[in-house]
């Protein structure tokens, strides 16, 4: 029997990169593996960002690993952030010994992996560069309820209501929706949901905390916190005009994320507003999601907020075809089919 072990994110699994990747697809097929941080006792290694670099670098061949790297690293622009990265990493548990360039130190595990799993096909592109076995693997939204498509008449609320969810760190990309919410606001009246973490750390996620109320103080709009749970998720997203999922566009790191957040959006039958990326152009080209959804700038926000408060029939049918390709191309299943093929491409049948 093969024995598998896992680096997790966080060693209780609760975090959506572990419950929405391998420990949930392991969860979900019944496959048993156990929680380790080094490679005694298994045969397979999933590794995630979260790993000794350094040491996982160098596990004997014997070791059949596995690499999760759904983030766009290759696409982060040099900075003292980065630079500092390995420092940080060091102080805070992960590194065994402090590393001057974290980013070569990854791309040396992505070389030693045996399979390495990503997010978008721009990202495989390239990391087929340093690594032979890469496949592409979205998360898995199983843990969240679906919903149908629902009337705006179904909704009896006084102002439209928009959701958005997230990470801190991505939260400063709504600032270019802004202006044309303000100017929805003016005529409809506004609600703007954010579904977060309210007191995020500040430092290496570890120390110190943002105050999230403090951040959207400034923005003259009705905001509403609520802290991130599924529960919770479902119940805003059920009483929700629309979702936005917006990036910052001159950030590489960001434009390279892949269509999770569209897609979980669909799954709770919300038409959704996003930024125009390389995966948000393929996903409503599966899902056959009209294009004015993709907005570049503040100015395609803005029309793009106009027509679909306005217009409740183009809003539906963007949310019915996106809810069709949640359910369906996206779905779990789908999901599950990816992490198959990623085991038995290193000879492990789930």
């Amino acid at each position: 029997m093969t024995r598998i072990g896992y680096v997790p994110l966080h060693q209780s699994l609760r975090p959506p990169g572990d419950r929405r990747r391998f420990s949930g697809y392991a969860r979900r097929r019944g496959i048993d593996f156990v929680v380790v941080d080094d490679w005694r006792d298994v045969d397979v290694a999933v590794v995630s960002t979260e790993a000794d670099l350094l040491r996982w670098t160098s596990a004997p061949s014997r070791i059949k690993m596995v690499l999760d790297l759904p983030d766009a690293f290759l696409d982060e622009p040099v900075s003292k952030r980065t630079r500092a990265r390995g420092l940080a990493k060091w102080v805070a548990g992960p590194l065994s010994k402090p590393v001057l360039r974290h980013d070569r130190a990854m791309l040396r595990l992505v070389a030693r992996a045996d399979a390495v799993v990503c997010s978008t096909p721009e990202q495989a592109q390239k990391l087929g560069h340093h690594a032979g076995n890469v496949h592409v693997v979205l998360d898995d939204h199983s843990e969240v309820t679906p919903m149908a498509p629902r009337s705006w008449s179904d909704r009896k609320l006084s102002a439209v209501h928009l959701v958005w969810e997230g990470m801190f760190h991505t939260l400063g990309a709504v600032e270019q929706v802004l202006p044309g919410l303000r100017l929805l606001a003016e005529e409809e009246g506004v609600v703007l949901h954010l579904v977060t973490d309210r007191r995020p750390k500040r430092y290496m996620n570890r120390f110190l905390h943002h105050e999230v109320a403090d951040v959207v103080a400034h923005w003259d709009l009705d905001v509403q916190l609520h802290d991130w749970d599924v529960e919770t998720l479902e119940s805003v997203g059920r009483d929700c005009h629309l979702a936005i999922v917006p990036v910052v566009r001159s950030d590489p790191y960001a434009l390279g994320k892949p269509e999770n957040r569209m897609r979980l959006f669909w799954r709770l039958g919300l038409p959704v507003l996003a930024s125009d990326s390389p995966a948000h152009r393929r996903a409503v080209g599966l899902a056959g999601v009209a294009e004015d959804t993709l907005c570049g700038g503040a100015s395609d926000w803005s029309q793009a907020l106009r027509r679909y408060t306005s217009e409740p029939a183009a809003c539906r049918a963007a949310a019915e075809a996106g809810h069709r390709a949640a359910l369906g191309p996206y779905g779990s299943e789908a999901v599950m089919a990816a992490w198959d093929g990623v085991l038995a491409s290193i000879g492990v049948q789930p």
